[in-house]
Order: C-alpha cells, then structure tokens, then sequence
C-alpha cells in the first residue's frame, strides 16, 4: 500500500513537471529543466510526507507508564490489600470482603500482647471502630475506607 502511494506520487509528480514545462515554456519563460525538476520533486516529497504525517489522526491507546505500578514490585502482602480495594471499589455488587478483612486488622490491632485472645477485656462501644458491624454487605466510599484505616493505625 505504500509503495502504490509512493507510485502516485512519482506519477503525479511527472504530469505536475511535464504541466509545468508545458506552460512555462508557452509563456516563453525559459525554464531550466533540472531546477523545475528538483523543485517538483522536492514539492511532491514534502507533500507526501506532510500528508502521512498527518493522514491517521485517530486515537492511539498506547499509553507509556512513566512509574512503574505497585502491582510489579513491592511488598505481597500490599499489593493483596491493593487489589481488595481495587476490587471493592469497581464490583457490581456490594461484597463483604473488604469489610470483613478491615474487621480483622481492627481486631488484631485492639488485641494486647500476652493477653489470650478469649480472654481480651471488651472495649467499650464508644471506643469501638464504627465500621465493626455484622449486618448486610455495603459498598464503603473511598473516605469511609480512609477513615476506618485511620482509626486503625491509631488503635
């Protein structure tokens, strides 16, 4: 296909020559033939490449990463928890796991070292995290996930 492109060009930039030629020396110019073709040639090749240059105009979706993401390097771990509120945050419907993990990170955090688990004083409600709930799954907003990991690292 490019080559046929180039072809019409060369095709067309003979006829554009010979028109020249043609009407320079009807009007008793006198051209030079070797500058009139050097002048169409170097026309007919700016033209063709100006117009390849700007022919595809449309959308290219190849997107260069200047970061490399979390997801390739890093801790395991955090890129686990990354994707469990990536997933959260993009399903359909409301799912209990990012709740239930952040309940599990809470409970961790309020337990105290050399205390058994089972026998761990109850705190009070008032101290409790407020996203400590066993109700129906909802979707957390991105400032409530915020919020209860905050409170979490102050536990």
């Amino acid at each position: 296909m490019i080559a046929r492109r180039w072809w019409r060009r060369l095709v067309g930039g003979a006829v554009a020559y010979a028109a020249l030629e043609v009407g320079l020396e009807l009007a008793q110019a006198d051209p030079d033939p070797v500058r009139l073709a050097l002048l169409v040639a170097g026309s007919v090749a700016v033209l063709g490449l100006l117009r390849d240059a700007l022919a595809d105009g449309g959308a290219s979706w190849d997107i260069e990463v200047e970061r490399p993401s979390l997801r390739e390097r890093g801790d395991p771990r955090l890129r686990q928890y990354l994707g469990l509120l990536e997933a959260h945050l993009a399903a359909r419907t409301p799912d209990p796991a990012l709740r239930d993990r952040l309940t599990l990170l809470a409970t961790r955090a309020l337990q105290r070292p050399g205390i058994e688990p089972g026998t761990q004083p109850e705190t009070p409600p008032e101290t409790q995290p407020a996203w400590l709930w066993d109700g129906p799954a909802r979707r957390l907003t991105p400032a409530e996930i915020d919020r209860c990991l905050t409170q979490i690292e102050e536990l």
